[in-house]
């Protein structure tokens, strides 16, 4: 079960965090992995990491809120490994900030990374997808789709747009044979999320609303994209997956 030998997979954000884990987790499963981020040396961290996998990689440094990049980036990995059965958008970025202090500029930087340059990597995975009547796409949400948070409006906006983007997808794709889930993880212990634990009170804050008592770690999400990249979810379409550990259960 699970296995995805001889499938090729391509994860966006994957130079740290949950991405460099999903694509870890993909290529212990069989797959080949194509990597994309910003971040040239974490990239090569990740690629190293699936190194022991025996398993095809490429990577790729560059910037998803650029539409003819990522057109780029798709063109050599198709070229580098013919398909792609596998997609995982997963690249974002997230400030807590005040909503009446946010700047034009502010807002329109983290809905382009996590909106619009979701909307281009899936705009250009799509049509192959959808042309070879095949695939499965993993979208990043979170549970900031389902319930909101001070200080976080702005991000809640682009992932609950992530969500409701995945639900669409998933029926216009269907007849395509084209699947589209997505994962909501709660607090996960990454980089992206170390400037907020920093403050003592506000992981105790945080720990109370979870009923398992601890913190993700990104090991506790990449198991759940290999499931959905498998066979094994098939009949698995437009659902978002709340990985918290019951924070949103209570």
């Amino acid at each position: 079960m699970f296995d995805l030998t001889g499938k090729t997979a391509l994860v966006t954000g994957a130079s740290r965090g949950i991405g460099q884990n999903i694509a870890l987790c993909l290529a212990q499963a069989g797959a080949d992995v194509v990597l994309w981020g910003r971040d040239q040396d974490g990239l090569d961290r990740t690629r190293e990491m699936i190194r022991p996998c025996g398993v095809q990689s490429a990577l790729n440094a560059f910037d998803v809120t650029e539409a003819d990049q990522v057109e780029q980036a798709t063109a050599h990995a198709l070229e580098r490994f013919g398909k792609l059965d596998i997609l995982v958008v997963n690249a974002g970025i997230n400030v807590l900030r005040p909503f009446l202090e946010w700047t034009p500029d502010q807002w329109n930087q983290m809905i382009g990374v996590n909106l619009i340059g979701a909307i281009h990597t899936l705009q250009a995975i799509g049509r192959h997808m959808t042309e070879r009547k095949q695939g499965s796409i993993i979208t990043m949400s979170s549970i900031y789709s389902h319930v909101g948070a001070p200080d976080n409006s702005i991000y809640c906006l682009t992932k609950g747009g992530m969500l409701q983007l995945t639900k669409s997808l998933a029926v216009e794709w269907a007849r395509h044979k084209v699947r589209v889930n997505a994962i909501c993880p709660g607090w996960i212990k990454t980089d992206l999320t170390a400037p907020f634990m920093q403050d003592e009170k506000v992981c105790a804050a945080g720990l109370r609303q979870i009923p398992l008592r601890r913190f993700g770690q990104p090991g506790d999400i990449g198991p759940m994209a290999v499931y959905l990249a498998s066979d094994e979810s098939r009949w698995t379409t437009g659902q978002g997956f709340i990985v918290d550990g019951g924070q949103i259960a209570r």
